[in-house]
């Protein structure tokens, strides 16, 4: 799963305990490695994934003395919900429940792939002052303004997703998703586990969570990374876009990877990310002066 560029691991196995929390109609499972007095990072998953995303990334993060919190988000994965909706504040609201079980000191850093980096997005903007960082890997801004034709194909998006067959559908987004075959394979297979009718639940919902906000910007440190050969719909140049706004972002694009950079070219989005948590601007500086 991982990508060509993985390093041998080193050091001991990190080792990671399950829990579950049963809340607003869904029974939630989530994943927890590195000691419980470290600054905290929390990783949400993309659109049909799951928490096994970041195989690569919690290793780096723990052993570089971060205590990590993953999850899988209602409709995926291990976690099954009752409610027959899905939006992304349910979901932020989630994460908080989720952090509050885990006993996760705030601020906390929020690192999240597509999906995952919308609900970042939507944690951040309800509850800022318990968000040291953001880290944003293939994921388009919820706050900035769209274009009528683009939220058009979001709305006929909704259509066309029914209308495909979910196999060949999950063929499609593996192959568009990434380019490592490693990555392509968990893909389809996390795609095909999680079913057509979660899938088309979630996807509804993140076609609703564009939430224009002229005047909004993010005062805290921002990361945002995505694959040079992303071409899911205007992901890149709505990251630029992102970046320019915030006062405190830096962007990166990964070379030789596609929507999933964190699986195409884990060593350098492990880099990058840890070398940015380290930065004089980030966690650590940023939990001293609080």
């Amino acid at each position: 799963m991982t990508g060509p560029d993985s390093p041998a691991p080193t050091g001991p196995p990190v080792e990671e305990t399950a829990h579950s929390l049963d809340i607003h109609g869904a029974r939630l499972h989530y994943w927890t490695a590195g000691a419980a007095d470290r600054p905290a990072v929390a990783l949400t998953h993309g659109a049909g994934a799951d928490h096994r995303m970041f195989d690569p990334q919690i290793p780096a993060l723990v052993r570089a003395g971060y205590r990590t919190l993953r999850w899988d988000v209602r409709y995926h994965g291990a976690s099954a919900s009752g409610t027959g909706r899905f939006r992304t504040e349910y979901a932020a609201q989630d994460l908080a429940a989720l952090l509050d079980a885990a006993g996760v000191r705030r601020p906390v850093v929020l690192l999240g792939q597509s999906m995952g980096g919308n609900i970042a997005q939507e944690y951040l903007r309800r509850r800022p002052d318990e968000v040291a960082a953001l880290v944003v890997i293939g994921s388009t801004s919820s706050t900035l303004p769209i274009t009528r034709g683009e939220r058009r194909r979001l709305a006929l998006s909704r259509t066309l997703m029914r209308l495909m067959p979910y196999r060949r559908l999950t063929r499609w987004m593996a192959r568009a998703s990434a380019e490592d075959p490693g990555a392509r394979e968990y893909l389809r297979e996390a795609f095909a586990a999680n079913g057509r009718r979660s899938f088309l639940t979630t996807w509804d919902g993140m076609t609703r969570a564009v939430d224009p906000a002229p005047d909004y910007r993010v005062e805290k440190p921002e990361l945002l990374i995505c694959g040079e050969h992303d071409g899911t719909g205007n992901i890149r140049s709505a990251m630029e876009r992102w970046s320019e706004r915030d006062p405190n972002s830096e962007f990166h694009v990964i070379p030789g990877s596609g929507h999933v950079a964190n699986l195409d070219r884990p060593d350098e989005v492990n880099r990058l990310t840890v070398a940015f948590l380290r930065l004089p601007e980030g966690l650590r500086t940023q939990r001293d002066h609080d």
